[in-house]
C-alpha cells in the first residue's frame, strides 16, 4: 500500500514539473515576440526615412548554391515569384564577378 502511495505522489510531482515547464515556455515565446515586434518598429522608420530620400536602391540577386548531377557547383538566381531565372556554373559567375569592376573603381578610373 505504502509503494501506491509514494507512485502516486511521483506522478503528481513530476505532472507539477511538466506544468511549470510548458509555462515557462509560454512565457520565453511571448518574450521572445515582444523583442521581434520591438525592433521591428525600428525598422519600419528606415524605410520610410529611405522611401522619403527618393533614392531607390535595388536589391542584389540572391544565388542559391546547388551542385549538377555531375557534381559541378551552380548558382541559381530566382525571380521574385520564386521561380529560376538563371542558372550558371559557380566558375564562370565566379570569372564575371571578378571581371567586372565596381563603381567605385570605375569613377577613379575616370578621374
Amino acid at each position: 500500500m505504502a509503494k501506491k502511495a509514494a507512485r502516486k505522489k511521483v506522478k503528481k510531482a513530476s505532472k507539477k514539473k511538466a506544468s511549470r515547464k510548458k509555462a515557462s515556455r509560454k512565457k520565453a515565446a511571448a518574450k521572445r515576440t515582444t523583442t521581434r515586434k520591438a525592433f521591428g518598429a525600428g525598422k519600419v522608420g528606415k524605410k520610410t526615412a529611405r522611401k522619403a530620400s527618393g533614392r531607390k536602391t535595388k536589391k542584389k540577386a540572391r544565388r542559391t548554391v546547388m551542385y549538377s548531377s555531375a557534381g559541378k557547383k551552380l548558382y541559381a538566381v530566382r525571380k521574385a515569384d520564386g521561380t529560376f531565372k538563371d542558372i550558371q556554373s559557380y566558375q564562370r559567375a565566379h570569372a564575371m564577378d571578378i571581371a567586372r569592376s565596381s563603381a567605385a573603381e570605375e569613377a577613379q578610373i575616370t578621374g
